[in-house]
């Protein structure tokens, strides 16, 4: 199946709808999420049309996690499908956080936020 991304954005926010493959021939299509988002706070990405992702395919979206945080932009994705979301929990069983990244949860935390927690404040100190 060919990889599509639809892309929409809402003022502050642009919301992500990715179908079919994610892989290494298709990753490219990641890179296009990061242009054009000046004034842009959060990016919601809607999973239920992926049905494959690879390794590589994992490796584009964190990579692109991460440069969204860098740029103080928040990643949402929710709705994963069954086989993306056993690759998660593979790698991430496979590389469990250590020492003061403990609290992250591992190298696919930035994929796991919830629309929930990300509207929550941070907690405060006792």
């Amino acid at each position: 199946m060919d990889f599509q991304m639809m892309k929409r954005r809402y003022g502050p926010t642009v919301h992500l709808t990715p179908t079919g493959e994610l892989d290494l021939d298709t990753r490219a299509a990641l890179l296009e999420v990061l242009t054009d988002l000046d004034g842009v706070t959060a990016v919601a990405c809607d999973m239920r049309h992926l049905t494959f992702m690879d390794v590589t395919g994992l490796l584009g979206l964190t990579a692109c996690a991460h440069r969204l945080a860098t740029r103080g932009i928040a990643l949402v994705a929710y709705n994963w499908q069954p086989q993306p979301l056993r690759l998660m929990n593979l790698i991430d069983s496979l590389y469990p956080p250590a020492g003061h990244n403990a609290n992250h949860g591992g190298p696919t935390h930035l994929l796991r936020r919830s629309l929930q927690a990300r509207s929550l404040p941070p907690e405060r100190p006792e």
